[in-house]
């Protein structure tokens, strides 16, 4: 896997009122990449992340935009040296879209094509889903050492599956997405877990990768609840280890 360091290593004066003096210290500091995503020979994108598991980031981007629909329509793909553009060759000719779904972006998102799904008999016991939700965060490694990163991970429901961190919360998304298509989705999806707002886009990537739950330490927008609703979405929100919110879908999680 092709990698830099997240972060880099500044030195600062550290005021403390304790003693009203200034001592020299080294900290680390979110390094902020700029990846430039080129398809087929035309520039799409250029994505401002953490310079960590870019060709997933690339790969689940290409995913979530619904332009792939697994790796064998992937012909070549290929990272420079200094990681600041990856070049992916497809099977076929595509249409750059016009725009991208993300909430930055101010467009709105197709959240009326969602069909209702029908989930079976799928359940969780209650206290599980707090667990895995602690694991996650035992697993935010970069956010512990630096903070100011967002996580996100997938859980077929037993443990931690894929855990990604980044500067971005899309860019988590968009990589745990590509790190899925890489194992040739060896792993059932069934919990996602972010660490930062539940917002509309949350949601649809969510459904596209097959997941009936989604978690947060924080609060979901008013639509995303109702896209939920209709997605059939277990939405859980504010997220602690003795208590949590469940905005959706609550017959999912089982309670003693």
């Amino acid at each position: 896997m092709k990698t830099q360091k997240p972060y880099r290593e500044y030195k600062v004066k550290t005021y403390t009122i304790s003693n009203d003096s200034c001592i020299d210290e080294n900290i680390p500091v979110i390094q902020e990449h700029m990846l430039e995503l080129i398809i087929n020979g035309e520039k799409w994108v250029t994505f401002i992340c953490s310079p960590t598991n870019l060709e997933e980031l690339a790969l689940g981007f290409l995913w979530n935009e619904n332009v792939i629909s697994d790796m064998g329509q992937v012909l070549s793909m290929q990272l420079n040296p200094d990681f600041s553009r990856i070049e992916i060759k497809l099977d076929r000719q595509v249409t750059k879209p016009s725009h991208f779904h993300r909430t930055t972006t101010g467009m709105a998102l197709p959240h009326n094509e969602i069909a209702a799904r029908n989930v079976g008999e799928f359940s969780l016991p209650a206290k599980k889903l707090s667990w895995l939700y602690t694991r996650f965060n035992e697993e935010q490694k970069l956010h512990d050492l630096v903070g100011g990163f967002h996580s996100a991970a997938l859980s077929d429901g037993q443990d931690i599956d894929i855990i990604m961190e980044d500067l971005g919360r899309h860019n988590c998304l968009d990589k745990l997405a590509g790190a899925w298509l890489r194992m040739e989705n060896r792993i059932n999806p069934t919990i996602m877990m972010i660490s930062g707002r539940i917002s509309s886009e949350m949601i649809l990537k969510s459904v596209s990768i097959g997941s009936l739950i989604l978690v947060s330490r924080t609060s979901p927008t008013a639509l995303a609840i109702g896209i939920a609703e209709k997605a059939g979405i277990c939405l859980v929100g504010y997220m602690r280890p003795r208590q949590y919110y469940i905005y959706a879908h609550p017959e999912y999680l089982v309670c003693s």
